[in-house]
């Protein structure tokens, strides 16, 4: 097997989002302050919303853990709100590549939902169930804000997975 693959969260990409949801949380509080009913009514969701991703993209800012690893055990995901870390190569059903919304995502099959499903928080349950039923699988896996390949790195998964079933 080869090196590890270790893909590092570029800080640029996070303080950028996180500032984007500051703006929106802020847009959001001033909306409080309008005296009218429907205008606050705007506000407390965008509140919410973007806060919830202003706290998700602060965490990355300051977080030492890499977004990605591929290494002999399996997947260590760390890519975003969803994701669940290590993914050994024997719970791997398939891998391949899917696009969305002009994103990329390599999306990754485990054999056990259910297993996975409690491990996660009740909110990375909910968006993941979300997910499942407009059919994409348990793992998505994104590398927007890293200027990794993500043909390049699923290619290398690929190879890794063929790797560990033909030991």
């Amino acid at each position: 097997m080869s090196e590890p693959i270790i893909i590092p969260h570029k800080k640029i990409g996070n303080i950028i989002y996180a500032f984007g949801a500051l703006c929106f949380v802020l847009i959001g509080l001033s909306f409080l302050t309008i005296p009218s009913f429907p205008i606050q009514l705007i506000g407390l969701p965008s509140i919410a919303f973007f806060g919830i991703f202003l706290v998700i993209y602060t965490k990355k800012i300051f977080s030492p853990r890499p977004l990605l690893i591929i290494d002999e055990q399996g997947i260590t995901d760390n890519s975003s709100a969803l994701a669940i870390g290590f993914i050994p190569w024997k719970d791997i059903e398939n891998v391949e590549l899917r696009h969305m919304l002009n994103q990329t995502f390599i999306s990754v099959e485990v054999k056990s939902h259910d297993a996975y499903l409690a491990k996660m928080t009740p909110f990375q349950r909910y968006a993941t169930k979300a997910n499942l039923k407009m059919g994409y699988p348990l793992v998505n896996i994104t590398l927007n804000t890293t200027g990794a390949d993500s043909q390049t790195i699923h290619q290398r998964i690929e190879e890794d997975f063929e790797h560990y079933y033909r030991k």
